[in-house]
């Protein structure tokens, strides 16, 4: 998931942090440069708009999803939404949203509506502003910002918090349960503290500076890739883009790994009490 996350996802080079990725040798500290953390478009660079192009079909002749408008520098022909004229965030009638390509999927513009921002609830795409869409979310539908570039640093939710990239199914009955890159709220929780999180969640790792999460709880098992699935109760999303795997978290004076595994930390968790079995 992306591990929480999204996603996928990138945003500057600045935020990167070390990550386990797979096949790295058992180390207390985990090599500096690593790429993103978490299978949720996660944050990561630019490299992530690769892993991203699979959900989002994002090709050089296409708009892109996350153009809202503000866009620097602009999307010019490729462009859908136009600048704001108001102070509601997003650009004219018309956004760049994921639709249905033959087998496929490619971006193309569609219609919009400004005021359908962050948190706003929809039934379709078309009632979310210009790089929105519309998500499934446990409280119902909502309009959530695309992270097809993989960055929700800059991006704040509906109440101000920050957000992280992570992937969705999109209510789109033609995408049929098509999953998207896009910022989700950060809900705070400690690792391997699963009182802290829903019935349908867990806590993990969601972007590369260590922050936790709360994330739908997938089926993706230990050592499953996790790109674009979530990983399973007790385990987090680590690793470059486009291979990123499921790990079990652990305490690194316990007893949590199984035979012939060690509970691993580094600086992607900034409780260094918690690491993961390798």
């Amino acid at each position: 998931m992306l591990v929480g996350g999204v996603l996928l996802a990138a945003c500057s080079s600045a935020e990167h942090s070390s990550a386990f990725r797979s096949g790295e040798a058992s180390e207390q500290e985990a090599p500096a440069g690593g790429g993103n953390t978490t299978f949720n478009p996660s944050d990561a660079g630019a490299t992530d708009k690769a892993a991203n192009a699979g959900l989002c079909g994002v090709v050089t002749d296409n708009c892109s999803p996350d153009d809202d408008g503000r866009s620097t520098p602009p999307y010019g022909a490729l462009a859908c939404a136009t600048p704001p004229d108001d102070d509601t965030g997003a650009g004219g009638s018309l956004g760049c949203r994921i639709a249905k390509n033959g087998g496929g999927v490619a971006p193309k513009c569609d219609a919009a509506d400004p005021r359908g921002v962050d948190g706003v609830s929809c039934s379709s795409g078309s009632e979310c502003a210009p790089g929105f869409d519309c998500v499934e979310s446990d409280k119902g539908a909502v309009c959530r910002r695309y992270c097809c570039a993989g960055s929700c640093a800059s991006q704040s939710s509906q109440n101000g918090g920050p957000t992280f990239c992570d992937i969705r199914k999109l209510v789109d009955p033609s995408l049929a349960q098509h999953k998207a890159p896009v910022c989700m709220p950060i809900k705070t929780c400690k690792l391997l503290r699963e009182d802290e999180c829903g019935d349908k969640e867990t806590c993990a790792v969601v972007n590369d500076g260590g922050d936790t999460g709360c994330v739908p709880t997938g089926n993706a098992k230990a050592g499953a890739m996790c790109n674009d699935e979530h990983c399973d109760r007790g385990l987090t999303c680590l690793g470059s883009p486009g291979d990123r795997r499921c790990y079990k978290l652990c305490r690194v004076e316990g007893a949590d790994c199984g035979s012939g595994q060690t509970c691993i930390t580094g600086s992607v968790f900034q409780d260094t009490t918690v690491g993961v079995c390798k």
